[in-house]
């Protein structure tokens, strides 16, 4: 049965094996594709602590190759860490089979805001934490799960920030549903990455208008 907080062995486990991806992802392929393809920073990887399997731990041997994404609590442990493919073969996420489904970058709920940013996805949501925007990402388009909305009661406004395409204005529904206090942002051709890197930080912004976010880029 699959339980919201890993055991004990299971959470040493998975901060060991970011512990060596993380290690690992100076001057990799999964670094180069971070900074060349995505625009993140130093700054954001390490933030993030995000890795490069060069030396797969025990049972991800799967992974070999690929950009490692831990999901870590405010606290700094980790509860889970995804993949994702660099080769463009077969399906771009892999997460570990019998893994549930979490919201990522929890971190940013426990900023003292008014409001805040949900995106599609883990990238998206590191781009508008780069960006000055508190963001948490939603690991597909179709992983919302209503009961988080107890986690967002607290704001006056949660801004969606949605693809501009049908799974995303789909995605953005299914929040809204959930939450009264959602506002749909579409991205004007794309996602929150490639509307970041065609258009810069403070389009972004201004999709959102900027009120009551912070707007001190990383160290946010």
């Amino acid at each position: 049965m699959t339980t919201l907080v890993p055991s004990d062995s299971l959470r040493a486990f998975m901060e060991e094996a970011s512990i060596r991806y993380n290690a690992s992802i100076k001057a990799s392929p999964a670094e180069k594709y971070l900074t060349e393809e995505r625009g993140l920073t130093d700054a954001t990887i390490e933030r993030h602590h995000l890795g490069y399997v060069e030396d797969p731990f025990p049972g991800h041997e799967m992974y070999h190759g690929c950009l490692a994404i831990p999901y870590l609590t405010p606290d700094g442990s980790v509860t889970s860490i995804r993949f994702r493919r660099l080769d463009g073969e077969g399906s771009k996420y892999l997460t570990v089979a019998g893994d549930m489904t979490r919201l990522y970058n929890t971190a940013a709920l426990t900023l003292p805001y008014s409001k805040v940013c949900v995106t599609e996805g883990e990238i998206d949501a590191m781009t508008a934490q780069q960006c000055g925007l508190p963001a948490v990402g939603v690991p597909g388009a179709n992983s919302w799960q209503p009961v988080w909305h107890l986690l967002f009661k607290q704001y006056d406004t949660v801004f969606v920030l949605i693809d501009d395409d049908k799974a995303g204005h789909e995605f953005g529904q299914a929040v809204a549903r959930s939450l009264d206090t959602a506002r749909i942002v579409p991205m004007t051709g794309g996602d929150v990455n490639s509307f970041v890197l065609e258009h810069g930080p403070q389009a972004l912004k201004g999709k959102i208008n900027g009120r009551g976010l912070p707007g001190d880029g990383e160290n946010t």
